[in-house]
């Protein structure tokens, strides 16, 4: 065989790996279903002030991230595959490299990680204020994951109606003394209710919301009510 026909079927065969290897990598910020396993590290003190690309000035105390393609926004739910631990962050700054993610001090280390290889998945945008909230969310996460969170919202977010049930308490008094540290715009929306079985008394707040509101009151309202739960509207 000729010279000429080797390096046309060489350079053939480089075409389609790289084809391949540009197709394996490519990455959507619409595709909430793959998971796609990239380099996890994060930034150098050196970036801290300066401006992302999406004209955001970097601070290390964020849950953001810097990628390659993923457009500015969107939300990433990283897993350190080598103790399960999960971060949510928001991209808003570019990285060189496709297959990496470089993240703030404060994401990687909820996680674990210096420099390791991270599973990666994207999050539809109404978990927006799960991202908000995360440093009271992982305050009450047993495992370092957020796999219960975001199977109940997948579950439960398009359908039901749910209220928050504070507390239960053996004084009706007492009740309406803690109740009186809620903020004023929740105070219209307390209800009490007598428990027959327990002789307690029950504090909801009737809010007939979807899950995710539900979720994020009981969030907010956790310092103060640390054992409240999530329950179905009547």
């Amino acid at each position: 065989m000729m010279k000429g026909s080797w390096l046309l079927i060489l350079t053939m065969l480089l075409t389609h790996v790289a084809v391949c290897q540009t197709t394996v990598r490519t990455v959507s910020s619409d595709d909430t279903v793959s998971v796609h396993q990239m380099h996890g590290t994060y930034y150098s003190d050196r970036f801290v002030g300066r401006k992302t690309s999406s004209g955001e000035v970097f601070t290390q105390d964020k849950y953001t991230a810097a990628h390659h393609t993923y457009k500015f926004g969107t939300l990433l739910l990283v897993t350190n595959t080598s103790n399960g631990k999960q971060v949510i962050v928001r991209v808003n700054d570019r990285c060189p490299k496709n297959q990496v993610l470089d993240m703030t001090r404060k994401a990687a280390r909820q996680i674990g990680i210096g420099s390791s290889l991270v599973d990666v998945q994207v999050l539809p945008s109404r978990f927006h204020f799960l991202w908000e909230s995360q440093d009271e969310i992982l305050d009450i996460l047993k495992d370092g994951g957020f796999h219960d969170f975001v199977s109940n919202l997948d579950k439960n977010d398009m359908q039901g109606r749910y209220n928050v049930e504070l507390l239960a308490c053996h004084s009706l008094k007492e009740a309406k003394k803690l109740v009186a540290k809620l903020p004023l715009y929740h105070q219209d929306a307390v209800s009490y209710k007598p428990c027959d079985s327990s002789g307690k008394h029950l504090v909801f707040l009737d809010l007939s919301a979807k899950y995710t509101k539900a979720l994020s009151v009981k969030l907010e309202l956790n310092k103060l009510f640390p054992d409240s739960r999530i329950i179905p509207a009547n």
